[in-house]
């Protein structure tokens, strides 16, 4: 109840930005690389995701590479000095991946500047921020079993809703004959670069780990995706 609240008053002083203060508009596009962990067998004690070397380096491997395809529109609101960050996003399915999710996301964040300075940069101002906020995020999720005593004709198919609040916790909840609630938490990296007053740049990092309810013929939705992103301001 706490958290409806309070992302009702975030949505209420949104609204209220939008009519009062200064603000600004642009699209964005990136690209996410994505590794998914692999589920044991029933049998195997250790039933959990195992990463590789490559996670040093931020790239995630897997057997194939899957990418999407993430498309950003936002608003943001400069209301008494502080910056907040309405984003409304689509993904596309994964490209190679077991499961192929579809995924609709807002999110309200505010913008902090740790460090109140700006570079001069070829006579183009560089700020560097952090933002933190929440909000729903819903998925559309064909998931399918890997059961070997299943023929194919036999391979079961559900779609599920997925929402999350707080960028943290994510709950699924199945819409078919099964009946359960799966828990899932992300968290996310992001760091944003400001170039004068046209140009946007964003590179983010995001990690979901199913912790509860994942059936173990499933795939454990241990997702880690990188997205590149860069926005243009169409407003003066």
């Amino acid at each position: 109840m706490k958290s409806r609240l309070l992302f009702a008053l975030f949505i209420a002083q949104s609204l209220f930005c939008f009519g009062q203060s200064n603000f600004s508009f642009g699209f964005m596009g990136g690209l996410g690389y994505s590794g998914w962990g692999k589920t044991l067998p029933d049998e195997s004690p250790k039933a959990s995701y195992t990463p590789t070397k490559a996670k040093a380096l931020g790239i995630f491997a897997s057997y194939k590479l899957p990418y999407r395809l993430r498309a950003t529109t936002e608003a943001t609101f400069l209301q008494s000095g502080s910056l907040y960050r309405n984003e409304a996003s689509v993904s596309s399915p994964f490209v190679g991946a077991t499961s192929s999710p579809a995924e609709v996301t807002y999110k309200v964040s505010r913008i902090y500047a740790p460090v109140r300075i700006s570079y001069d940069i070829l006579k183009t101002r560089v700020t560097p921020f952090v933002s933190w906020g929440f909000g729903p995020s819903f998925v559309q999720r064909a998931s399918r079993s890997h059961r070997d005593d299943l023929s194919p004709n036999e391979q079961s198919e559900d779609l599920n809703l997925e929402v999350s609040y707080n960028n943290q916790l994510r709950l699924a909840f199945p819409m078919s004959s099964s009946i359960g609630i799966r828990v899932f938490e992300r968290l996310t990296l992001e760091a944003s670069l400001i170039l004068g007053k046209k140009f946007y740049y964003r590179f983010q990092a995001d990690e979901t780990v199913c912790y509860e309810g994942c059936a173990k013929p499933e795939l454990s939705y241990n997702n880690r995706m990188i997205l590149f992103a860069a926005a243009y301001n169409i407003l003066p």
